[in-house]
């Protein structure tokens, strides 16, 4: 079995790098002409103007349409390594965990909000539960790192990432895609696009299929799971009845199945790996052997996921400002089950069922660059209003079985089922202006005012004995949340090539109701909105007619009030309690690099340093983690990738790309692995490790074949944990995938 250290993957790269080079037998950088790059000319959206990303001054990291197939880019999972600073983790396809800069929640039920805002063509995805999944006929995909509010509809304390699906064309183009992969995976993609009545109608239809089995298994009954069973299309057609006027309309659908069901194994605590949570009587549990792909279960985990959006948006083009409408709404169910405590005991399982609907509009006037309220040109300005609504209505069922703490000495099982209708209302009104004041100098100035309403009404109701849920209750909370947040912006064009900025903004997230509350008094404790202060400085640069790439951001955030779940045991039963941690100090430095000495050779690095800290974190009278290290935040983090395209004759080329990332050392858990907050914690510090992932497509005219790896090295790593009371569930990360695709496109 192939294993490559850090050193030996790296060393993988650049010898990649050095060969392409040298295969390439071209000294010649640019032959003095600019020549159009995929990475370098990517032109987004992301200030809701049409711009290059080297001309923006914010972080913010983007892929393009071939970007992302080079890559092998199928899910935000794969970005975030591409991204400084960037972790993604999670529970399975409704339980994502993102963290921009140590700034995200593992949070994801209706009554709490999401730290890095998901928006899919413009519309926020304000259910994380249906934000993450596989990614299709895209465009590209935008990372915004830090508070965004001034130009996005919903507010977002940690980044935005923006995902832009591909849009209909004047004329008739199709692209198809079949392939299979180990663990009997199999794949089918097509789309077709054109015009129905010229370029006043136009529409593009997108479908796929995606099947893989799972890479953990339960030893007890053989099932496997963590796999992919996601299927989905998208209709987009486009309206242009007038020259100023364009209609987009937009309807999708997902679809995932039980293979995507996840699951995580026991691993005890520090020295003791057989310690079960919450078990009781005395039955011993299988030991798991340390490899968290293949274990025992009392339960199988199991996925049912379907969403459906409906898009509607209107672009008025005049002659001072361009009118935006985008109206839409979302459908989200889900089900999905697992064995929480994560043994061959019979102790704990959860199983939940949510439904949710939101609605979302986003009106925009934003300035035309020569209009006549542009005031010849000296400012471009944005003005708009967002009104967002969620309805949902969610239930976890959580059977106690005969290990358990509450039932072994009965003999029987009980079920307890905690309910919660929450019903959100949030309207927004938000506005910019970039001041020209000199060919060189700008200052943009910006606010947001942000109104949240939430309701919730939570239930609890047992079955019979001494369950978790000690008596049924209803109770109903509301709360109103409310927060102004200002952004200022100077920057300046050193020259066509290079720009430097100085930023402040606050970000904004609201506060909520307890996940799962299992008595009256626990609902009944609302947690308060987090806010945060953000100070950036970035240098922004292409060299040597633009073969060399180099951006650096340093930024520096107050963060107050952080809102962080834990599971711990209060009295002889488990409870879910999300708290607010005094204040965090984070400070780091964001660094990208791209080099392409050749025409067909490039080199990308993008790496991040990060000292995110507690300042003042007391969870309780007993436990304080002031001072420790913030979850989720590795010190440091980078990936490096390396291409090389060869002309083989014709319309024949040869790609070979290798990309590794490294994350290092972080932790699960507050406390950085210290036993004395509690003999599980150590468990939660996850070790650095570094995926290597190879791919080679080679293209003959509209023909593709492309051959894949991914985690080529097999290397053995946590997606995310569970800390349940002093003991640890592990979910293990994807092993080696591998596979080959074939591509036809006209």
């Amino acid at each position: 079995m192939l294993k490559i250290n850090h050193f030996g993957a790296i060393a993988f790269v650049m010898l990649t790098a050095t060969s392409g080079t040298a295969m390439a037998q071209t000294t010649v950088q640019q032959d003095d002409e600019v020549v159009s790059d995929p990475v370098y000319d990517i032109v987004v959206t992301a200030q809701r103007r049409s711009e290059k990303v080297q001309d923006i001054p914010v972080a913010i990291s983007a892929f393009g349409a071939e970007q992302i197939e080079r890559s092998g880019v199928v899910s935000i999972e794969n970005i975030a390594p591409r991204v400084p600073s960037f972790y993604f983790g999670s529970f399975g396809a409704t339980r994502p965990q993102l963290y921009i800069r140590g700034i995200g929640t593992r949070s994801f039920d209706p009554g709490s909000e999401s730290s890095v805002g998901v928006f899919s063509d413009d519309v926020y995805m304000g259910r994380s539960s249906g934000s993450f999944g596989t990614m299709k006929d895209i465009e590209r995909v935008e990372v915004l790192r830090g508070p965004q509010g001034t130009l996005y509809g919903r507010n977002t304390i940690g980044g935005a990432i923006n995902v832009i699906s591909k849009a209909p064309t004047p004329e008739f183009t199709g692209n198809f895609e079949a392939g299979v992969s180990n663990f009997d995976g199999y794949e089918v993609f097509g789309a077709v696009s054109g015009p129905i009545a010229g370029d006043k109608i136009m529409f593009r239809a997108a479908g796929w299929t995606v099947q893989r089995d799972g890479y953990v298994r339960n030893v007890a009954t053989g099932k496997a799971f963590q796999g992919i069973d996601n299927k989905g299309g998208r209709l987009r057609v486009t309206l242009a009845p007038v020259d100023q006027l364009k209609i987009d309309l937009t309807a999708e659908f997902t679809e995932d199945g039980d293979a995507s069901g996840f699951g995580g194994f026991n691993q005890g605590t520090f020295g003791a790996p057989g310690v079960v949570f919450f078990k009781g009587g005395r039955r011993v549990p299988t030991v798991n052997t340390g490899d968290l792909r293949e274990g025992t279960l009392s339960f199988d985990p199991f996925l049912d996921r379907n969403a459906r959006s409906l898009i509607g948006r209107i672009e008025y083009e005049g002659e001072a400002f361009t009118l935006t409408s985008i109206s839409a709404n979302r459908r989200l169910r889900t089900k999905d089950g697992r064995d929480l405590e994560g043994s061959s005991l019979s102790v704990l399982d959860q199983l939940s069922r949510e439904k949710s609907q939101q609605f979302t509009q986003e009106v925009r006037l934003t300035s035309a660059p020569d209009g006549s309220l542009s005031l010849g040109g000296k400012i471009d300005w944005i003005l708009g209003g967002f009104y967002y609504r969620d309805t949902s209505v969610r239930a976890d069922t959580f059977v106690l079985g005969t290990d358990s703490a509450v039932r072994a000495a009965a003999g029987t099982s009980a079920t307890d089922v905690a309910s919660s209708d929450y019903k959100i209302e949030s309207y927004a009104v938000f506005g910019q202006a970039v001041i020209h004041l000199t060919d060189a100098l700008d200052v943009t100035l910006g606010g947001r005012y942000s109104h949240d309403s939430k309701r919730a009404v939570q239930t609890g109701t047992t079955t019979d004995g001494a369950p978790i849920i000690a008596a049924p209750f209803t109770t109903t909370n509301s709360a109103t949340y409310k927060s102004f947040d200002p952004r200022i912006v100077v920057s300046y064009k050193l020259s066509g090539d290079a720009n430097v900025y100085a930023s402040y903004s606050t970000g904004f997230k609201s506060g909520g109701f307890q996940y799962v509350p299992f008595s009256k008094a626990q609902a009944d404790v609302l947690f308060a909105p987090e806010d945060i202060k953000a100070y950036e400085v970035g240098f922004k640069s292409e060299w040597l007619d633009r073969a060399f790439l180099f951006n650096v951001a340093g930024f520096k955030y107050d963060y107050k009030n952080l809102q962080v779940s834990r599971i711990i045991l209060a009295g002889n039963a488990p409870v879910s309690l999300i708290t607010n941690a005094a204040s965090s100090t984070i400070k780091g430095v964001d660094l990208e690099i791209g080099l392409r000495p050749t025409r067909n050779f490039r080199i990308n690095i993008a790496y991040g340093y990060l000292d995110a800290k507690y300042d003042n974190y007391a969870f309780n009278a007993t436990t304080d983690f002031s001072g420790t290290r913030m979850v989720r935040a590795p010190k440091h983090s980078m990936n490096m990738g390396a291409e090389w395209e060869a002309e083989l004759g014709g319309d024949t080329r040869l790609i070979l790309r290798a990309d590794y990332a490294l994350t290092g050392t972080f932790f699960h858990e507050p406390g950085e692995g210290n036993i004395r907050f509690g003999t599980g914690i150590p468990l939660t510090r996850e070790a650095s490790y570094g995926l290597l992932d190879l791919r080679a497509t080679l293209s003959n005219g509209p023909w593709q074949l492309t051959a894949y790896a991914s985690n080529a090295g097999d290397v053995s790593y946590r997606r995310t944990v569970n800390a349940l009371g002093s003991t640890v569930v592990g979910f293990a990360g994807a092993p080696r995938i591998y596979g080959a695709k074939i591509g036809y496109s006209f």
